[in-house]
């Protein structure tokens, strides 16, 4: 994929995935793929005091030909349970659609998608089950996402 970008384009995302390997935001650890830097491999710790706390969550960053201008799609690699995770791993948050802006960069994604962890948003659910046990009962939502979080 990384033939399709033009040279300054691979030039930024080369320096921003080296910054972020070399300083990444807290929780979060980044794996860059020297064969192909448009995709990026990521771990992120489940926040303390949420039902991910304790669990360690793969997902990844996938770069289109039209990055920076369109923004990364980002995919759980991880099996969660989780209001704005779909089903084979899909993420829905604003920064990763409507909200997006070239200069927010990934170090931004990134910690998006960890409030994600900590403050689901069920109005912009990919999983429909999980948006409403969120809703209507965090007890079991709670326990379910806790469950997951610990065989996966």
């Amino acid at each position: 994929n990384a033939e399709n970008l033009p040279p300054q384009t691979l030039r930024l995302l080369c320096r921003e995935v080296s910054l972020l390997s070399a300083d990444p935001p807290d929780g979060i650890k980044v794996f860059p793929n020297d064969e192909d830097v448009t995709d990026v491999q990521v771990a992120i710790e489940g926040p303390e005091g949420t039902p991910y706390a304790g669990g360690l969550f793969r997902m990844k960053l996938v770069l289109g030909k039209d990055f920076p201008a369109a923004p990364p799609k980002g995919f759980f690699l991880t099996k969660i349970f989780h209001p704005n995770v779909g089903p084979s791993g899909e993420i829905c948050v604003n920064v990763l659609k409507r909200d997006w802006r070239a200069e927010l960069g990934l170090r931004h994604v990134l910690l998006t998608i960890k409030c994600l962890l900590i403050q689901p948003n069920p109005e912009s659910a990919l999983n429909e089950e999980a948006a409403r046990l969120l809703l209507e009962d965090f007890e079991r939502f709670a326990a379910r996402a806790r469950l997951l979080t610990d065989i996966h």
